[in-house]
Parts: structure tokens; sequence; C-alpha cells
């Protein structure tokens, strides 16, 4: 019994840290503004999950101009397909950014 209650625990303080990080994300996302550079988006947001070249994730891409594109997706996907976007150029400053929530 008591083995079942420290996997619940360890289960919802793992949901609740994965919320956590998920509002912050989407709450600090706002504040990411065109020009802002790597370094600026990585303080407000973290590493991000993935980086990718050319600029193009989940169906979303920017042309022209854009180099690359930072992924940042909800610590529950793919049960939750959240995901924030960040697109830079050449210079390395945010040329867009792109929020989404699928159903």
């Amino acid at each position: 019994m008591k083995a079942i209650a420290a996997v619940i625990l360890v289960v919802l303080l793992l949901a609740t840290a994965g919320f956590v990080r998920d509002a912050r994300i989407a709450g600090d996302f706002p504040s990411i503004r065109a020009k802002s550079s790597e370094v600026d988006v990585r303080r407000i947001m973290g590493e991000p999950k993935q980086v990718q070249r050319p600029c193009q994730a989940y169906n979303t891409s920017v042309q022209p101009g854009c180099d690359h594109v930072f992924l940042y997706r909800s610590i529950f996907y793919p049960l939750r397909s959240r995901y924030w976007l960040v697109f830079f150029d050449r210079n390395n400053q945010v040329t867009a950014t792109s929020s989404q929530l699928e159903p």
C-alpha cells in the first residue's frame, strides 16, 4: 500500500511541475519582442526542446529572412499538443512568434 501511495505522490508531483512549467512558458511567451536576441529568449523561456532549420515547425513557417526556429513543447506532449515557436533570422534576432494549442 505504501508503494502505491508513493507512486501516486510522485505522479502528482511530476504533473504539478509540468503544469507549472507550461504556465511559466505561456506567461513569459508574450514578452518576446521582434529583434530580441537568442540570449534574451533563452533567458526568458529557457532552453528550447529543439532548434530546427529551415524555419518550419508544426506546419508553421516564416519566410523570407528566417534562418531557424526554437521549439518549446508542452511537457504533456503528445497528450496535449501545445507548443510555442520563436523564429530567428541569420543575425539571431527574433522575426516572429507563434503559439498553438491543437485539439
